[in-house]
């Protein structure tokens, strides 16, 4: 209990230094495409910037470890075997280990968001 507490504790405070870097950590998205930029990636945790043209879609898969995803741009569906959910900027996604998802945009406008995958945290 103790290890999940910190893991959530220094994931927050990495997600609240990339939103107060406003756009600092910005990934080219290919056309028609999905984009992504690893900020960070050590030890205890993996920060990706992922950019996504109106259509893109991740495509089906799982990570082993817990993943959060935080909205910065446009409108993200995250589709799970629990259904459909759309996060807009602000809002974040929280995934357990071994969920099964796919991140789509289907609206016009492209999607930026925050993956960070949590690794480790003692």
């Amino acid at each position: 209990m103790r290890a999940r507490r910190g893991r959530l504790v220094a994931a927050g405070a990495i997600a609240l230094t990339i939103l107060l870097a406003g756009g600092r950590l910005v990934a080219d998205t290919p056309e028609g495409g999905v984009g992504e930029r690893v900020a960070l990636d050590n030890e205890t945790l993996k920060i990706t910037v992922v950019t996504m043209a109106p259509g893109a879609s991740t495509g089906i898969h799982i990570n082993a470890e817990p993943e959060m995803g935080i909205v910065v741009e446009g409108e993200l569906t995250m589709v799970t075997r629990h259904g459909k959910q759309v996060y807009k900027p602000g809002m974040v996604v929280w995934l357990p280990p071994l969920t099964g998802h796919e991140a789509r945009n289907e609206s016009k406008r492209p999607v930026k968001l925050h993956a960070i995958g949590l690794k480790r945290c003692e």
